[in-house]
């Protein structure tokens, strides 16, 4: 695995087979991307990208991990969920009760279609969805694998009255808060301030779990991290020195990926 992302080196677009894919949820559709193929008897893997993202996660992260799992005999699918990338949906409109559900039905569709349980690879929010996902249907998860989840999107609505530093004050004016260019609707917000615990919900997934967090996370403090590290009957806690919110360097990227495969042997 010593070359796992090095440039030049690995899997590229020609070698592993790429397939569009859609998920029907409550008459709206999923978009996303199957890599390699799914098949029984085969291991299958979810991912699932964060707050604002789409399927090929922060600058391609998905993209390159589906790439070295693909290589590896593994079916992988990633989907925006809605709101989000070219799936159907208005993110002025999405809520993360909703949104759990979305992963809960695309956990269901790859176990249905794997003939297995499956692995769960999340970031960010995604994370945070997905542990609550996976507490809903353990039976169907082989192992939940969580990066920077982003937990700290509970305080910051109920505590500090903002998204990521920015104040929610004026989606009570306008109605919409301005997520760099894309408005969030009041939905969101609402549903956390009504008392969302994301946390009692999540420590019903007692399977196996990984909770990997960098030291230098300005977004999501790694203490969040390590509060589900905490939680979680089943998991492990992994704090990375100086890695920051989107594991942003190469190899930063080959340390997540190497910590992904042992911990799932894939």
């Amino acid at each position: 695995m010593a070359d796992l992302l090095e440039p030049g080196t690995g899997a590229d677009t020609g070698s592993v087979p790429t397939t569009a894919i859609t998920l029907d949820h409550r008459g709206r559709l999923l978009r996303g991307w199957e890599y390699g193929g799914v098949r029984p008897g085969a291991p299958a893997v979810l991912l699932v990208h964060g707050f604002g993202d789409t399927d090929t996660g922060a600058r391609q992260l998905f993209v390159q991990t589906a790439r070295v799992l693909a290589e590896r005999g593994v079916g992988v699918r990633s989907y925006s969920r809605l709101g989000h990338g070219v799936s159907d949906g208005d993110f002025a409109r999405i809520t993360i009760g909703d949104e759990v559900a979305q992963v809960t039905a695309m956990v269901q569709q790859l176990a249905a279609d794997a003939g297995a349980p499956v692995h769960v690879v999340a970031h960010s929010l995604g994370a945070v969805e997905s542990a609550m996902a996976a507490a809903g249907v353990p039976d169907l998860v082989r192992s939940l694998t969580l990066w920077s989840p982003a937990g700290v999107v509970i305080d910051d609505i109920t505590v500090h009255d903002a998204i990521m530093g920015q104040p929610i004050a004026p989606v009570r004016q306008r109605g919409w808060f301005d997520f760099g260019g894309t408005a969030l609707g009041p939905a969101f917000i609402d549903e956390v301030q009504a008392g969302l615990d994301p946390y009692g919900v999540a420590v019903g997934y007692r399977g196996p779990a990984m909770v990997v967090h960098g030291t230098a996370d300005t977004i999501v403090p790694v203490e969040y991290g390590q509060r589900y590290g905490e939680l979680l009957p089943g998991a492990t806690f992994v704090s990375v020195q100086g890695a920051d919110h989107g594991w942003s360097s190469v190899p930063l990227r080959q340390d997540l990926l190497r910590r992904l495969l042992a911990f799932t042997g894939l």
